[in-house]
């Protein structure tokens, strides 16, 4: 299964459609405005957790081992994580309007302190850098790695709750997750806020669907076309007229595990190097630099593809020298 899907390419596309999603809805510009594409890092990121959701829960069901498990969950988003965090953090300075003593100060640390303990939502932006940007916010892609992290924590515990239930009973506990899932969502987001409905557990109905995925794969797999046509039909329509949706994170998850073992020639997508992950956390502070240096202004969609040029190249960088060593050692 691991080589024989088309998971590097999904992670790829979803990750430049974050790119593209975010440089329009952070510069502002009328004229890059694409309701299609502004939409896409929301649904992005609940593909990113279908992902997770069968690619996590599938790893810890081959090794079992919570010292492995966990070792190579931070290998995988720690060091990238925290090279970007602080990188920036120094970096920004070049492009702020204060001095020295002034940009490092207790607000800087303040910054730094909360985002390398992956609460970004305590101090998403940093004094004098970005203030008449539409969003001061550093990094506001910074959200979905404590969620991440979360689901790491939370699959251990959920493993050894199922395993030796029946299946029928395992599908039974991971639905109730799922229902409960959607009903927080929608209460969170009716009397508090939409950010807060998308935080773990609203994020959970997405993951426990890759999870449901994974357990049932073999009738999934066996069936997939069959379900596909029922429940895109379903998703499709809930999307468009219903204004609570009960079944669309399952029918996005069935259509996102469909095309990862689909017959598409994208297997060896992935061969040089898995830069997702890198391009995910480095694009967002790339976009404010050049919305803040009015490079999108001022050459339009000249400004807008080197901008995804760049990011595409930074990615390839931290996934050469930064996410692959990582990756390869051995872990004793």
């Amino acid at each position: 299964m691991k080589n024989n899907n088309n998971f590097d390419f999904l992670r790829f596309l979803f990750s430049f459609l974050v790119v593209i999603g975010h440089s329009i809805l952070l510069n502002g510009n009328s004229d890059f405005w694409n309701s299609f594409f502004a939409a896409m890092p929301n649904y992005s990121v609940y593909s990113f957790f279908v992902i997770s959701g069968f690619l996590i829960y599938s790893s810890f069901d081959r090794s079992k081992n919570l010292k492995i498990y966990f070792r190579n969950r931070i290998k995988r988003i720690v060091p990238a994580y925290f090279f970007i965090v602080i990188a920036f953090a120094f970096l920004l300075y070049y492009f702020s309007n204060a001095t020295l003593q002034n940009y490092f100060s207790s607000d800087w640390l303040r910054y730094l302190g909360a985002n390398l303990i992956f609460a970004n939502f305590l101090k998403p932006c940093i004094q004098y850098v970005f203030n008449n940007n539409l969003n001061c916010a550093v990094n506001g892609s910074l959200w979905t790695i404590k969620v991440e992290i979360m689901f790491y924590v939370f699959v251990p515990i959920l493993y050894y709750f199922i395993n030796k239930k029946k299946q029928k009973s395992q599908n039974i506990i991971l639905l109730s997750i799922y229902i409960f899932s959607i009903i927080y969502t929608y209460f969170v987001n009716k009397y508090f806020s939409y950010e807060l409905s998308k935080q773990f557990p609203g994020s959970l109905k997405y993951f426990v669907t890759g999870i449901l995925l994974y357990i049932n794969f073999d009738y999934f797999n066996k069936n997939k076309n069959k379900i596909l046509i029922v429940f895109l039909f379903i998703g499709i329509l809930e999307f468009l007229f219903s204004p609570l949706r009960i079944l669309f994170s399952l029918s996005l998850g069935i259509l996102i595990i469909w095309l990862a073992f689909s017959k598409l020639p994208l297997r060896s997508f992935g061969k040089y190097g898995d830069f997702s992950y890198g391009m995910y956390l480095v694009h967002f502070p790339v976009i404010q630099i050049f919305v803040q240096e009015r490079v999108y202004e001022k050459y339009s969609f000249l400004g807008l593809f080197l901008s995804y040029i760049i990011i595409i190249i930074l990615s390839v960088i931290i996934w050469k020298f930064i996410e692959e060593p990582f990756l390869r050692k051995k872990i004793k």
